[in-house]
């Protein structure tokens, strides 16, 4: 509580020099200051600052803060405001004439690995399964470079130009704008995928609880992992192999699950799509990716390595001893053994 009275003091003392920016629920009234923040009672600074333009230029720029924060129900409200990402917005969809929602995401989710009702997992009551700010953040509209040729006045682009004869809202046609070019592209690229994927699955405690491998270390080992490290254009990342072409990045499953993307019987078929392997036969769905030294799981694999260190120890001991020897020689060439 002492935060707080401190961060409300600063807050008063800085008004008369701030500007308010438009808020239809007025929550700016607070949130519009930096130092607004505390330290929470597992002594983590947390920073409650929103910036107006940033987050209107942003993809959830248009929906209310009740919209997801629907727990706060009067002002100053309780520190705990979760979000739930299932809450129907204002926003209307436009195909269907329906309030929008995140419920299709869902759905998705429950047919994958990611959540504990998953039948073919080993331990169903973990708590390592992630949730929607695990993955997603709240990231600027990012418009595709052919359609950046915007006005002085920051008015719509003269691509979208003509949409003023109709909609002479410019607010719309900017969003529109925004909202659509942002789509044509992916919004990460390999290397953040990959951090993205490495919070969980490099993480050695829930990779301990369920038993697991470090799939991140194995995909960078690979020649998959070194195009992506080093920017090769069109590597691939975690979502391109663990998700079916034309499907939601939500719709990840178990290698055991014949509808999963690396399916033994059906995995040349992600190798072979679009801008991959196009050329691929099924022959290629037997390499193994992930392949790490374990007798249980991989014993001919383990058993070939351990052969094959055996094999250059064997090599490499006597030739070194060799080596010293000779170094002696060279360095104490008049040394003999005694009789």
């Amino acid at each position: 509580m002492h935060f707080f009275f401190v961060n409300m003091l600063i807050l008063f003392l800085l008004s008369p020099f701030i500007s308010y920016a438009l808020d239809d629920e007025n929550c700016l009234l607070c949130h519009k200051y930096r130092t607004l923040s505390r330290i929470d009672e597992k002594g983590k600074s947390r920073i409650y600052y929103i910036n107006d333009s940033l987050f209107h230029s942003s993809v959830h720029g248009r929906v209310k803060c009740s919209e997801c924060h629907s727990g706060i129900t009067k002002i100053p409200h309780e520190e705990n405001t979760k979000v739930n990402c299932l809450n129907e917005c204002h926003i209307t969809e436009p195909t269907e004439d329906k309030r929008f929602s995140h419920k299709n995401v869902e759905d998705a989710i429950m047919n994958s690995v990611h959540n504990n009702k998953y039948p073919l997992l080993r331990n169903a009551n973990s708590d390592f399964f992630p949730k929607c700010t695990d993955c997603h953040n709240n990231p600027l509209f990012k418009p595709i470079q052919i359609f950046k040729d915007i006005t002085d006045e920051g008015q719509s682009p003269k691509a979208l130009a003509r949409c003023n004869l109709c909609h002479k809202d410019t607010k719309f046609i900017k969003y529109f704008y925004n909202h659509v070019s942002h789509r044509l592209h992916a919004s990460k690229n390999n290397k953040e995928i990959v951090r993205m994927c490495e919070r969980c699955h490099a993480n050695n405690e829930m990779l301990s609880k369920h038993k697991l491998k470090n799939a991140i270390a194995t995909y960078k080992d690979t020649f998959h992992g070194k195009a992506a490290e080093f920017d090769y254009k069109g590597s691939p990342d975690c979502i391109d192999c663990h998700v079916k072409e034309n499907e939601s990045a939500h719709s990840i499953r178990s290698y055991k699950d014949p509808n999963s993307s690396i399916y033994s019987k059906d995995r040349w078929k992600t190798c072979a799509k679009t801008g991959c392997h196009p050329d691929a036969k099924p022959a290629i769905g037997g390499v193994r990716m992930h392949v790490v030294i374990n007798k249980d799981l991989y014993p001919y694999e383990y058993y070939t390595a351990l052969g094959f260190t055996a094999l250059t120890l064997g090599a490499y001991f006597p030739l070194a001893i060799l080596l010293i020897l000779e170094l002696i020689r060279e360095i104490f060439p008049n040394i003999k053994r005694r009789k």
